[in-house]
């Protein structure tokens, strides 16, 4: 199968086989709100600070080594083995002794039991990583998919089931650890690996060199993204964090699901044509013009009926989190497209680009939030908005020139989607006044508004950017 014929079957195991579990996955989440409070999602975010850079370090981006390197030796294999077993048994160590001073840190105490439960995730993924590896170099995304829908739906109504019972922040807890479970069993029984691990690393440099900027990269990604929730906590308590942390959540939901995508068939595509830096240029091209496309109306049209949406969907007991909702879902699209360069970047083999970029986001971020916290979650969610545009420039001032293109020749392929999404956002802010002034339900004024955008930005796009609709849309029904 040739590089196209594969990624437009990896998009369609990755996205089209799974929609109907999104779906179902994002009713369910929204139900689970519902049911919980505001402190039980400040309490998990809280845990999660730790437990997430913890998971970041799990295999030390060797994972993204075995799909990335040319060719995969059984020495190679077995050693990684070797090392990912080592380092999830001493992260399980090492959180069960931090647990008591995690909680100290927040003032928390009930932390440290959702510490040490969180913490039995890693000797299960130790298990996880070398088989997934190995179907994502083979470009297998169909048994990566199916092993993942099974993971979100049997997660996703655990969660439920125990939201239901009123077990509160335990519901999320231990439905974080079904899925883990699902996830390990399922992808070993996809693809069987029967071999015992090597202690022995010689030969292993090439590896760990890659591996080790991979594992940087996880590790100042999680700072800037992570310092919000760690600022929030400690100024404002886990109620406020809970507001922020459904907010965030709500805005970043369809992110995290292209995220796994361009993990899944992005790095795989660009390590096979590492070596043809024009084909690398129009992939990213034509990848970040779809991402934009979809992205824009979609985010966009998250702010801007978040007031409905959230008075609808999650009643009046989490409208403090509309403001937030509104302004972080202004910069997730320009989150999508750096998500979208990540892999195209690792699989050149320039790990290293990344991480010079993600350090200085590691300072302009955090100093933002430092800043925009003396204005509450307002100033916290417009500190994203500031900051990580100014970031973003820098960013492809860096990983454009690696891939072959430049910044102007980048973003005129752009500015098309983010000028109709500006003028569908005018358009249901008008569509609103009128709603309001004859006095519309909440519910019917929802449907308005997002039938209204969706129409004006669909428009907008066909009549003045023709081809770039009919391209998006010819990958998706072959997808």
């Amino acid at each position: 199968m040739n590089i196209k014929a594969s990624v437009i079957s990896g998009l369609k195991w990755s996205s089209g086989a799974k929609l109907g579990t999104q779906i179902i996955n994002w009713a369910i989440t929204i139900y689970v709100m519902r049911l919980l409070n505001p402190d039980d999602y400040g309490l998990l975010a809280m845990a999660m600070v730790f437990v997430a850079l913890c998971l970041m370090l799990n295999e030390m981006g060797l994972g993204v080594a075995l799909v990335q390197v040319k060719e995969l030796s059984d020495k190679l294999l077995k050693q990684t083995f070797g090392l990912v077993i080592g380092l999830n048994c001493l992260l399980l160590v090492l959180l069960i002794l931090i647990s008591g001073l995690i909680a100290g840190i927040f003032d928390e105490p009930r932390l440290t039991k959702i510490i040490l439960v969180l913490s039995l995730q890693f000797p299960i993924m130790a298990l996880f990583v070398i088989p997934n590896s190995i179907l994502q170099r083979n470009m297998n995304f169909r048994a990566i998919s199916i092993v993942t829908v099974f993971a979100e739906l049997i997660s996703g109504f655990s969660t439920l089931f125990m939201a239901w019972q009123n077990m509160g922040v335990w519901a999320l807890v231990i439905g974080s650890i079904v899925r883990a479970l699902v996830m390990s069993i399922g992808i070993n029984i996809a693809q069987p690996f029967f071999k015992m691990p090597s202690f022995n690393f010689s030969g292993f440099a090439e590896a760990a060199k890659f591996g080790g900027y991979v594992s940087l990269q996880r590790i100042l990604w999680y700072i800037y993204t992570q310092s919000d929730v760690f600022i929030i906590g400690r100024a404002l308590g886990s109620n406020i964090l809970g507001y922020y942390s459904v907010a965030m959540h709500i805005a970043t939901m369809p992110l995290q699901k292209v995220s796994l995508m361009m993990s899944q068939v992005g790095l795989p595509a660009y390590s096979r044509i590492q070596d043809n830096k024009e084909l690398v240029a129009r992939y990213v091209i034509k990848t970040s013009r779809a991402i934009c496309f979809v992205g824009v109306p979609v985010f966009f049209g998250i702010s801007c009926v978040a007031p409905e949406m959230i008075e609808v969907v999650l009643k009046e007991k989490w409208l403090p989190s509309v403001i937030p909702l509104q302004l972080i879902s202004l910069i997730v699209p320009l989150r999508a497209l750096n998500v979208s360069l990540t892999p195209a970047i690792n699989g050149i083999g320039r790990p290293d680009i990344n991480a010079k970029t993600l350090a200085i986001a590691c300072i302009v971020l955090p100093a933002a939030f430092i800043i925009g916290i003396k204005w509450g979650l307002v100033g916290v969610s417009l500190a994203w908005l500031i900051a990580y545009s100014i970031w973003f420039l820098y960013m492809l001032s860096q990983v454009l020139p690696a891939v072959g293109l430049n910044i102007l020749r980048y973003l005129n392929v752009l500015w098309v989607p983010f000028i109709w999404g500006g003028i569908m956002y005018g358009a249901v802010y008008l569509t609103r006044i009128f709603t309001q002034a004859i006095q519309l339900a909440q519910l019917p004024t929802l449907v308005v508004l997002i039938i209204i955008g969706g129409a004006v930005y669909s428009t907008g796009m066909f009549i003045f950017s023709k081809n770039t609709t009919k391209e998006v849309i010819s990958v998706f029904r072959k997808s």
